[in-house]
């Protein structure tokens, strides 16, 4: 296995950073084992807030409960289109590729767990959305964003036979966390806390 060193420093989109940053709002990060065939549960921490240049920018401070997973800041912008700079990734995008690269991960894993021959693997996707945002004149109660899908295409070559490959690519359509999450009618809780006082939720629901 080769070591990969990335060169980071504050000027980076996406950097490693030391320490986790505090939430008041919700329960520390702790990692559970399971028995063999248990549930094991994963959480994926972000914090985010505006940074002092305006214009779009945000800070995303991205935290797990998987040990040794690492804190990282990961910046983000929007296109000129939207009063943006373009100088980093849209949310959208860092949705979409964590969709794709999350799947992938699981190409990567189950191939070698389960003894399928996958000799080169690769993915090639599209995630759209609309939105009734009018970018001249924002109108709150007016726009609605809403999912119209994605197309997952992964590229395979592999001296298995076709049947065996499409049973391998279904295991990891169902194992990733992250396709199921937007295949499947994920609760999602938005809840306001104002001036440090937890107001309710504003929509959505909780995961039973």
């Amino acid at each position: 296995m080769t070591d990969v060193n990335w060169t980071m420093n504050e000027d980076t989109i996406v950097r490693r950073v030391s320490k986790a940053p505090r939430q008041d709002t919700l329960p520390d990060p702790s990692f559970e084992k399971v028995k063999r065939g248990g549930r094991m549960r994963f959480d994926a921490h972000v914090n985010v807030e505006s940074m002092p240049e305006g214009m779009h920018l945000k800070r995303a401070t991205v935290f797990s409960n998987v040990p040794n997973g690492g804190t990282w800041e990961i910046v983000s912008d929007e296109g000129t289109a939207v009063g943006g700079r373009g100088s980093a990734p849209s949310p959208l995008m860092y949705f979409a590729a964590g969709l794709g690269l999350c799947l992938m991960s699981h190409v990567e894993m189950l191939a070698k767990s389960r003894g399928f021959r996958i000799d080169r693997a690769r993915l090639e996707q599209r995630a759209s959305w609309t939105t009734t945002l009018d970018l001249g004149d924002v109108h709150p109660e007016d726009v609605q964003g809403l999912p119209e899908g994605a197309e997952m295409n992964l590229i395979i070559e592999s001296s298995d036979s076709a049947e065996k490959v499409a049973e391998f690519v279904g295991h990891c359509r169902r194992a990733c966390m992250a396709l199921q999450a937007v295949a499947s009618a994920t609760p999602v809780a938005t809840t306001l806390v104002l001036n440090g006082q937890e107001i309710g939720e504003i929509g959505g629901r909780r995961a039973a």
